[in-house]
Formats: C-alpha cells, sequence, structure tokens
C-alpha cells in the first residue's frame, strides 16, 4: 500500500511540475537580434555554403530543430559535414507586434539572409515551409535549394485534420480568438487545438504512461524535456495568423497563385531551386500531399527534385530518431553536391 502511495505521489509531483522554458542545447552565437527574433549560428565562421532553417511559428518554441543531443536537426547538418548552420529563434509575439503582416515575416527572413551574405539552403519546418516558400518566390536568386518538411503548401490535398477543421469553422471563429488575444494569437489557443486534435492521447494517455513510468528516471528525462518544450507557448502576430488562416488553410490560394505579397502574386512556378520534399506516413497535421504536391506547382526540373517519405508523425520529422538518420543525411548529401558550385555572395548588413 505504501509502494502505492508513494508511486501516486511521484506522479502527481511530475504531472504538476512547473515548466522550465526550453533552450538550444548545441552551442552557438546570436549573431542578428530584433524585438521579433534572434538569428543564432552554430558553426564557424565558414559561410561558403550556409544552411537557414525556419522553424515553425506554430505555438511553440522554435528549440524544436536543437531539442537535444540525440534529437536535433541542427546537429545532424553539422555532423554531416555542413559546416555553416543558421536557425531563426522567433520570439513570442507582443501586443505591439500584433500588426505584422505576411510582408513584415518575408522581411524579417530577407534580413537574415542578407546578414548571412550568401546564397542560403532554406529548410523550412512545417510552418517554416510555406514560409521558405514565399520567401523563394520572391527572392529566389537568394535561394541555392529549399527543403519542405511536413510544410502545408497545398493545403487541401489529402485528408488531414487541419483541412477537416477549416472546412468547418468559420473565418470568424478565427478572428474571435485574435480579438480575444487582444491583438495576437496566443500560444495557448494553439496548444489546446493540437490537444484536440487527439484528445484521448493528450488528457488520458499520456498522464497514464507517465504514471506506469514514473519510477523510470530514463523516461522522466525524456518527459520532462518533451512537456517544457511542448507546453511553453509562443505567441503569434493576430494579423499574418488571420492572412494565413485565409489565404493558404481555408482558399488554398498559394498553389492557386492568388496570394499577393509587395504587390506581386506569389507565383510557386518562380521557384527552380533544387527542391526536397519530406513528409511523415504517420503525419495526421501534414499529410504527405500537402508536401508532395508542391513539386506540381514549381519549375524546378525533375531531376532537382527529391521526395522522401519516413515511417513518422509529424514532429518526429524534425527530431525523431529514424527520420535524422535516414531521410536528412540523404538531403543534405545533395544539398552539398550542388553547394559545390559555389554560394554566391549577397550583399551583407551591417
Amino acid at each position: 500500500m505504501f509502494e502505492v502511495c508513494n508511486k501516486w505521489m511521484q506522479f502527481v509531483v511530475e504531472a504538476t511540475r512547473p515548466i522550465t522554458p526550453p533552450v538550444f542545447v548545441t552551442e552557438n552565437e546570436i549573431v542578428l537580434e530584433t524585438d521579433a527574433y534572434r538569428l543564432r549560428r552554430f558553426s564557424g565562421k565558414d559561410d561558403s555554403s550556409p544552411v537557414l532553417i525556419l522553424p515553425p511559428q506554430a505555438g511553440h518554441h522554435s528549440g524544436i530543430c536543437d531539442f537535444s543531443g540525440e534529437n536535433s536537426l541542427v546537429r545532424t547538418f553539422l555532423s554531416n559535414g555542413v559546416k555553416s548552420v543558421y536557425a531563426i529563434d522567433w520570439k513570442s509575439a507582443t501586443y505591439g507586434r500584433a500588426c505584422e503582416n505576411l510582408e513584415t515575416l518575408i522581411m524579417h527572413t530577407d534580413r537574415c539572409v542578407s546578414h548571412i551574405g550568401r546564397k542560403v539552403n532554406l529548410v523550412g519546418l512545417c510552418q517554416g515551409g510555406w514560409q521558405g516558400a514565399m520567401y523563394t518566390t520572391i527572392f529566389g536568386h537568394k535561394v541555392n535549394s529549399l527543403v519542405l518538411a511536413g510544410s502545408p503548401i497545398d493545403a487541401h490535398a489529402d485528408d488531414g485534420k487541419l483541412k477537416a477543421a477549416c472546412a468547418v469553422l468559420p473565418y470568424n471563429y478565427f478572428m474571435t480568438l485574435v480579438t480575444l488575444g487582444g491583438g495576437i494569437y496566443r500560444g495557448e489557443f494553439q496548444l489546446f487545438a493540437f490537444k484536440m486534435m487527439n484528445p484521448y492521447e493528450r488528457f488520458f494517455q499520456d498522464y497514464y504512461e507517465l504514471y506506469k513510468n514514473v519510477e523510470d528516471p530514463v523516461f522522466l528525462e525524456r518527459h520532462r524535456r518533451f512537456r517544457n518544450w511542448y507546453e511553453t507557448v509562443s505567441h503569434l502576430p493576430g494579423k499574418w495568423y488571420l492572412q494565413i488562416v485565409d489565404q493558404l488553410f481555408i482558399k488554398n490560394n498559394l498553389v492557386k497563385g492568388k496570394m499577393r505579397l509587395f504587390g506581386k502574386k506569389i507565383d510557386l512556378r518562380n521557384i527552380d531551386c533544387p527542391l526536397f520534399m519530406i513528409a511523415g506516413s504517420k503525419d495526421d497535421i501534414t499529410t504527405p500531399g500537402q508536401v508532395f504536391n508542391a513539386g506540381k506547382y514549381v519549375s524546378t526540373p525533375p531531376e532537382r527534385m527529391e521526395r522522401h517519405l519516413v515511417d513518422s508523425g509529424h514532429i518526429g520529422l524534425f527530431m525523431g530518431k529514424n527520420s535524422l538518420k535516414t531521410a536528412w543525411p540523404r538531403v543534405i548529401e545533395k544539398i552539398k553536391a550542388h553547394s559545390c558550385q559555389g554560394a554566391e555572395e549577397l550583399p551583407r548588413e551591417s
């Protein structure tokens, strides 16, 4: 009886443990910082063929690309011979940033690329993928190659849960969420939405697994690290959030060629650089078709385009051991081979 009570108390302590904000685990240097982001460099000063990782802005911390020693996309690039790796560390939006729009977001990206000073290999993770694709249609002369990993480009492909939600929920629902947030889309709303996609797992099974393994120190270390990342929320500027909900997820205008930025049409046919697409066979957030269909709309020749289907769910694409050991090294080798041509130097911002 005492052992049962002790295990129960351990479970209660773990389930209610205060959240500690996650960090990037690989040594890095902040080379540029604004009120919206930090640009982190994870390597030496050899920028001959730099990689720029665009983590998703989906309510969570950007450290998903450098989650732990064994679950780090950053380290996968470094260990596979890439000498220059950067990542944008997005800051949680404040009320003063509520009116930032998609043009603002693209200019944030361009300032980072300009600061790096050479053509970059853009790596878009989830929502970072449409960001990278939009950027490449406008600033293609600054992009050496583009990677779309779990990225919703054709938002109406397949039958994923995001597609289903946007088909049922009216646009006014999302506007109300932003209004309730005072002009920003609060990360708590997005976290709850993610949990409701799999309510049984998030509200029962996760706690049951914790109770079963609460005396296992290895399990607890993994649990604490993931919970710190998952439960640490990040807010988004309400204006560009609503633009994306309306234009990309509801109307699917990115592949229809009906989106406009800076007074110009966002035309995916402007993308002609090497394109690498990675999707998870078990991904119910961004389905394989939403990623792979990007290849239908770009001008990249078939021989410079690859699709990789990984036995993984959504988050596992970015930090799962299987994807980091299989798909990503193959993509990295192709990026390096293309980069051997030499990355063109760009004017560097001061």
